[in-house]
């Protein structure tokens, strides 16, 4: 009986089934600019939205796609889900297009092969849209589109094995045109992807990094000093503060500085000077608060190492070290251990700390504070729970709105 039925199953996949095939091998692909797209995003810090379309800001309140690509469920075995989804997609693709392809007595293969790694997909699908259900209460908009694409695909997949349609004689004139076909939508797909990466090298770092410099040195003419007005202000301020934060600056002051940064993050490098020169100048106006989050995978280490040095009073001097040496990718662990010797810290001891994870939970309760409270990228400046826009990060402005508060007005 078994036999029977897996025979079955067999002769239904060996019909070519070219209609349906080719909808599979099309959402691949789309499977492949999502996720492409998702890293782009991801490299530009999500600036502005998930989608990375300024005009669809507003549609993206409901969505928090840092909070989850930075979560425990952005990695498997310590590989980013980008990654993961983009040889997920490609294989399907390929596996699609040996099935339209090949000849119909090795065509039943390459179709198990992909039912098994969509019925894989699909589990890990509804396994991360649990996560962001019910672990993180937020989702993220391209990870929902991806997981359309899988569970449409897999649709696709369950109807194929379970219905039985005739078989049609095949032609090799349409298996060339078919190849054609194929080939045309794989190199239309690369180009698009090719064109998503590009832009983004041209956008970040270094067009993003000029951007934030103009917006930070050179204050509009027509705008005064100012708060952002366009997102409510953080009204129990004071409860960020948490007992690993950074601090520095008057601890009984009326006015409260917070910036959450990331050491991989070049504005965040460009800022701290600024920060540095204000906290010189307003130290006892003020009390100045830092908070070190993950934008990245690969900034984990660096910030815990961040958080590391806080303890032992020498935040300062390894957030500066980091800021040297930053690159993309961020830094190896011998690298983050070379920094801490240089500062004077026990290099076992720091290597102990990243290893077993010791800052872990701390940081991704901070990244969850940051999304609650609506901050959407770094560096973030709050004074006094107020957002601090990006042309006000100059000395001049946060003096000014610094004293503006310590006054009350």
């Amino acid at each position: 009986m078994v036999a029977r039925n897996l025979s079955d199953v067999r002769g239904r996949l060996r019909n070519r089934r070219a209609g349906l095939n080719r909808l599979i091998f099309g959402l691949a692909l789309l499977g492949l600019l999502d996720t492409t797209h998702l890293w782009v995003q991801q490299q530009r810090q999500f600036e502005e939205g998930c989608f990375g379309v300024a005009s669809l800001a507003p549609l993206e309140k409901a969505f928090d796609c840092a909070s989850v690509v930075q979560s425990a469920a952005g990695t498997l075995l310590g590989v980013s889900n980008t990654i993961w989804g983009a040889l997920f997609y490609a294989a399907v693709a390929l596996l699609s297009a040996l099935a339209l392809l090949r000849p119909a007595l090795h065509r039943h293969r390459y179709k198990l092969i992909r039912a098994g790694l969509l019925g894989v997909g699909l589990l890990y699908t509804l396994y991360l849209l649990y996560y962001q259900a019910f672990e993180l209460a937020t989702f993220c908009a391209l990870c929902l589109v991806s997981a359309g694409l899988v569970l449409t695909m897999a649709g696709l997949q369950a109807y194929e094995l379970f219905t039985f349609r005739p078989a049609t004689m095949e032609r090799p004139e349409r298996i060339r045109t078919e190849r054609l076909a194929l080939g045309g939508l794989a190199l239309a797909a690369l180009l698009l992807m090719g064109a998503d990466v590009y832009l983004n090298d041209a956008l970040s770092p270094k067009t993003s990094t000029t951007t934030a410099a103009a917006a930070t040195e050179a204050q509009p003419a027509t705008q005064t000093c100012a708060f952002d007005t366009e997102r409510p202000p953080v009204r129990y301020f004071r409860d960020l503060i948490m007992m690993n934060d950074p601090t520095a600056g008057n601890p009984d002051a009326k006015v409260v500085v917070i910036e959450y940064l990331d050491p991989n993050c070049p504005h965040c490098k460009h800022l701290h000077p600024i920060m540095k020169q204000v906290v010189e100048s307003y130290g006892l106006q003020a009390y100045f608060v830092f908070k070190p989050i993950p934008l990245w995978q690969f900034s984990i280490p660096q910030v815990a190492a961040l958080y590391a040095a806080a303890r032992e009073g020498k935040f300062e001097a390894m957030l500066e070290a980091q800021f040297a040496r930053q690159r993309s990718g961020g830094l190896t662990l011998e690298e983050i251990l070379d920094i801490a010797e240089a500062i004077g810290m026990d290099r076992d001891e720091l290597a102990r700390q990243i290893n077993e994870g010791v800052f872990n939970e701390y940081m991704q309760r901070q990244s969850r504070q940051a999304s609650m409270i609506g901050v959407r990228g770094v560096p973030t400046v709050l004074i006094n729970g107020h957002f601090v826009p990006g042309y006000a990060r100059t000395v001049e402005c946060l003096g000014q709105l610094i004293e503006q508060q310590a006054k009350g007005s």
